[in-house]
């Protein structure tokens, strides 16, 4: 079976708004891994193909945690990164039983960001909660490159905001295989440091405001009820 995530990682209700309004493209959710482990034939492989600018890191470490509990009761989860594994997509997939990517494709990986606002003590609340959270993914792909290269290395990737070639990720050990190469090729490593000063996956980003969604939501959910109590009173 195929799974193909594509766009924004948000959360289960977020996703369900969407969906009310017809939405089914550019972003994905935690209920669609475990739906499709679910569905999956005993004995069959879970393909999931990547082509995502990440989204939200507790929705990301939760798919790490799902697909870690299937691949350790024998379920086989692979991840094929198509053209962009960034920000949380970058590392829920190693959970993964093995990754492989397109020669094209890249993987980013960076610190976690998060807009706070508030006084001196919630933003010094929010970096001990970022530093956290830092350490957390950095401990995750530092188990998934062993010691093809070290944790001052990764941290010092991340806090670049890094983006990363197929051959250099099968170098670091952060991927297995290149897609239609049986043994990672020798060659220049690729690895390009983005220079922009704002996250740049942010302007691939095309979904609608989630709140302005859920306004209009509720409001028509508010006139469907008045339309539906008026029709009642005329009986």
């Amino acid at each position: 079976m195929r799974l193909n995530l594509s766009g924004e990682l948000i959360t289960d209700e977020w996703a369900e708004v969407y969906r009310w309004w017809g939405y089914e493209a550019g972003f994905y959710c935690p209920s669609d891994i475990r739906k499709a482990l679910a569905k999956l034939p005993d004995g069959e492989e879970l393909v999931l193909e990547i082509n995502s600018v990440g989204g939200v890191v507790d929705c990301a470490a939760e798919i790490y945690s799902v697909i870690s509990a299937a691949v350790a009761s024998g379920v086989t989860v692979r991840a094929e990164i198509q053209s962009l594994a960034a920000s949380a997509a970058s590392y829920y997939i190693l959970a993964c039983s093995r990754i492989d990517i397109s020669l094209p494709a890249q993987m980013m990986i960076h610190c976690v960001g998060w807009a706070v606002g508030g006084n001196k003590h919630a933003h010094e609340w929010a970096a001990q909660a970022l530093d956290v959270a830092d350490a957390s993914i950095l401990d995750v792909y530092c188990r998934k490159c062993g010691d093809r290269c070290d944790r001052a290395e990764l941290e010092r990737m991340m806090e670049a905001e890094t983006y990363i070639g197929a051959r250099r990720c099968l170098e670091l050990g952060l991927v297995d295989g290149i897609i239609g190469e049986e043994t990672g090729a020798d060659g220049a490593p690729l690895a390009l440091v983005a220079s922009i000063t704002d996250n740049v996956t942010r302007a691939m980003r095309t979904l609608p405001d989630i709140r302005d969604l859920i306004a209009r939501r509720d409001n028509q959910n508010w006139q469907d009820q008045a339309r539906i109590d008026l029709e009642h009173c005329r009986y």
